[in-house]
């Protein structure tokens, strides 16, 4: 890739991992976190710990909640990400750049604001030069309210599980059709999972190759709310 620029500043790919949440995103981090050795050296990885990337998630999710005043912060914090960035990838996962949980915080919708502060982010990169992807895993909807409903009532093992009532009382739609954001490009979680390798696809967006995927350390899938989710069969 041209890594050239008039004003010394190398132009990137910006992969921004941003969820949704119960789609495997915790083990994606997990493996970019045990992994830091081992990805190639032209990938900076930003993991959800690191104080510029946190400076730009917190914003942002209090803006999903909200706090609309925190635009300015998110465009600025952007800005300087973007002008420091000297790799030929940067890649970056978490999912409160979407929005909370819904149910959480008393915030029920399907991350209805991203679509004003997801642009904002996404002009910062381009406007220095860097091509920036927003990355969504999609989940069959129906198996995906099921695990929001496990994982919200996880302390209650007898509860009946109830998809559907778990849709209607937090006014979630139908379908995936309404989130409604432009510039995202979507990942299908089961295809993606089916060699056991959750994240492969979008490793490979950063330009890794087989070989480097081999070469990385495969953990055991994390924060798994169903147990079908991690039974080899479903791979």
């Amino acid at each position: 890739m041209d890594t050239g620029s008039s004003q010394g500043i190398t132009l990137s790919k910006v992969i921004i991992h941003i969820g949704p949440h119960k789609t495997g995103i915790s083990f994606i981090q997990r493996m970019m976190l045990d992994n830091l050795d081992l990805f190639p050296r032209n990938i900076r990885v930003l993991t959800k710990s690191e104080p510029m990337f946190r400076a730009l998630v917190i914003p942002a999710r209090r803006y999903a909640t909200g706090h609309h005043d925190t635009l300015p912060l998110i465009t600025q914090v952007a800005q300087d990400m973007a002008r420091a960035l000297r790799h030929d990838y940067l890649l970056m996962s978490n999912e409160d750049i979407l929005a909370s949980l819904p149910s959480r915080f008393l915030y029920n919708s399907l991350y209805g604001d991203a679509p004003t502060y997801l642009p904002a982010i996404q002009s910062a990169f381009r406007n220095v030069g860097h091509d920036v992807q927003f990355i969504f895993y999609v989940r069959a909807y129906s198996d995906w309210l099921h695990s929001l409903d496990r994982y919200h009532y996880q302390d209650e093992q007898d509860r009946p599980i109830a998809p559907k009532r778990y849709k209607e009382r937090r006014n979630l739609p139908d379908n995936w059709k309404a989130l409604g954001i432009d510039g995202i490009t979507f990942i299908n979680y089961e295809a993606d999972r089916t060699n056991g390798r959750l994240g492969t696809a979008l490793f490979k967006m950063c330009g890794m190759t087989d070989a480097d995927l081999d070469a990385l350390n495969w953990i055991e899938p994390v924060n798994v709310s169903r147990p079908a989710t991690i039974d080899p069969k479903n791979w």
